[in-house]
This record gives C-alpha cells, sequence and structure tokens, in this order.
C-alpha cells in the first residue's frame, strides 16, 4: 500500500470510529418542555416544506406535519435521527438542510429540535407564556421572524424577493406596508407564514405593539 492509499484509509477509518463514538447527550433536570407544535413545527415548516422542497409537491419527502416529521425521527436519539442529521450536516460538503443558498438554523433551533427529540418527540402543544407588556426587536420581534419567516425569506434567493434577517431588512418590510396584513392573513393580502398556520395572536399583538412604537432597534 503507498502512503497515498495509506492516508486515504487512515482518514476513513478515523470517520469511522469518530462516528460509531457520538452518544445522544443527556437532558439537564429541569430541562423545559419543547412543545411540537408551538416550537418545532413553525421552524420545520419555514426551512424545509417551502416551496420547492419538502412541501409534499415534488419527490423529496413531505414534512408539512407531525407524521411527516416522524418519518425521519427516532425518538430519544437525535444522532440516529434522518432530520436532525440533516439539519446538523457539514455546509461545506452540501448536505445540510436546508441546503444553500438558504441559511442553515440558528443554535436557538437546533437545540429546540435537538430537546425535543430527546425529550420523545411528542405531539404536543404547550401554553407559551407571551409578554406583550415588554416587546423588544432582540427580544421578541427577531425570535419570532426566525421561527416563522427567516426560513423562506433568506439567502440569495429568498421567497418573493423579500429578505427578513435582520433588523434593517424586517423594518424596511414592514415600511413597504404589506407585512402587517400579511402576518394578519388578511383579505387582500398573501397570507404569510406561506403554506403554514397564522401567527399566535400575541405574536401578532407584539409586532404591532413593536410597529406602534417606531419600530426601535433594541
Amino acid at each position: 500500500m503507498n502512503t497515498l492509499k495509506a492516508l486515504s484509509f487512515s482518514l476513513v477509518l478515523l470517520s469511522a470510529m469518530l462516528i460509531s463514538c457520538k452518544h445522544d447527550p443527556h437532558l439537564a433536570p429541569g430541562t423545559p418542555e419543547v412543545c411540537f407544535d408551538n416550537q418545532v413545527l413553525p421552524i420545520i415548516q419555514s426551512s424545509c416544506a417551502k416551496s420547492g422542497c419538502h412541501d409534499g409537491n415534488g419527490e423529496k419527502q413531505a414534512l408539512n406535519t407531525y407524521d411527516d416529521i416522524m418519518r425521519m425521527v427516532t425518538p430519544g436519539k437525535p444522532i440516529q435521527s434522518k432530520l436532525y442529521k440533516a439539519i446538523t450536516a457539514n455546509p461545506h460538503l452540501g448536505n445540510i438542510m436546508p441546503p444553500k443558498p438558504d441559511q442553515p438554523l440558528n443554535s436557538a433551533q437546533l437545540d429546540n429540535i435537538e430537546i425535543w427529540i430527546l425529550q420523545g418527540a411528542n405531539h404536543t402543544s404547550c401554553n407559551v407564556v407571551c409578554d406583550t407588556i415588554t416587546v423588544t426587536f432582540s427580544g421578541s420581534i427577531k425570535p419570532i421572524n426566525d421561527t416563522y419567516c427567516k426560513g423562506c425569506h433568506s439567502g440569495s434567493q429568498p421567497s418573493g424577493g423579500i429578505s427578513l434577517t435582520d433588523y434593517t431588512s424586517i423594518k424596511s418590510a414592514i415600511d413597504g406596508g404589506r407585512y402587517i396584513g400579511a402576518i394578519q392573513q388578511l383579505t387582500g393580502y398573501k397570507a404569510m407564514p406561506k403554506g403554514g398556520s397564522k401567527l399566535p395572536d400575541c405574536n401578532i399583538v407584539q409586532i404591532t405593539k413593536w410597529v406602534n412604537q417606531g419600530m426601535p432597534d433594541n
């Protein structure tokens, strides 16, 4: 075996050993429950089940519902779940989901999905505490946007040509005059999130209040 072949074999062997040594993490005592309907499904619908991807209208497996998603999930075992492996894949190898030019899920979204799987990947819905008193861009508006909107409205080819990735782009979309009508799914507006349920009423109240406050970057 020449040096190059020996090196290649060693790298393959090392990769196999590293993969075999991976273990699912243990949840810390008191970890809050992550609910499917409130915290997981909106991420998957926005980032994966959009037009041209996993919307069920093409060759790719649909990821529109709990049953769809569970075909790619092994409860309690994120490392063995196809869904989790896809969203945490190496972006340089071209097999990460969502693929380029879309942006990968952020750390908070990945944590929610991992914890949900570790907790058993149950079909749950929670009464999430929603603060409509103290509303800020960083603490209220951006997390809503990242969960429900950013998956479609990011990357080099955002849906409808509208990017919603940061304060400037979100403010610009609202200034355009159709954002509020779209999230309220009013007649005459293109309902958003596209193909998904209307935002929770509390989230709409938060966004509306922030807009009425002058959309501060806080």
